[in-house]
């Protein structure tokens, strides 16, 4: 081997030396940007969620709200409903309690009428159809007594606009 021929190989190796080491840097040089752009993305990302994270921290109150709102509501229904029940049990009460006074007068009405039967049957002027041949001057009356407490059986009708039943008839359907 000559002289020449070791320059060649010493030349040649510091020409790929020099290639290698060109290519290092230059992939060492992208990496390093690859890395900063990276970098640059990741900030990016990260205040893009900061800024969302403001949005996001208002929605979940927001939903938080809207949670709190319904179970208030929840729970208003739940109070109207015992006072609904409340209500019931009252007007169930009062109805019992007027038909309890209905009861009452009814009886009290029959032992009237059957106290006028037997005040009737004991008056000598009052014939066998509850007619009342004379009064207490002489006079004869027509229609008799028994006629006048119809009348007046008659008269007890409550008005129909005031809502109310007939004493009479115990049946009749409130309005």
């Amino acid at each position: 081997m000559n002289a020449t021929t070791i320059i060649w190989i010493v030349a040649a190796l510091v020409v790929v030396l020099i290639v290698v080491g060109i290519i290092v840097a230059v992939s060492r040089k992208a990496a390093a940007k690859k890395r900063e752009h990276q970098r640059l993305e990741a900030a990016r990302i990260r205040q893009e969620t900061a800024e969302s994270e403001h949005q996001l921290h208002a929605r979940e109150a927001e939903a938080e709200q809207r949670r709190a709102e319904a179970k208030q509501a929840d729970a208003d229904a739940v109070v109207q409903a015992a006072e609904a029940k409340r209500r019931q049990a009252e007007a169930e009460r009062l109805d019992a309690e007027a038909a309890e006074r209905d009861r009452v007068a009814r009886a009290e009405r029959d032992e009237q009428e059957r106290r006028l039967r037997h005040a009737d049957d004991l008056d000598p002027d009052v014939d066998a159809h509850g007619n009342r041949s004379r009064t207490a001057d002489g006079r004869t009356e027509a229609g008799g007594a028994r006629a006048a407490d119809e009348n007046r059986l008659d008269d007890r009708s409550v008005d129909p606009q005031a809502g109310r039943r007939s004493i009479e008839d115990p049946d009749s359907p409130r309005h």
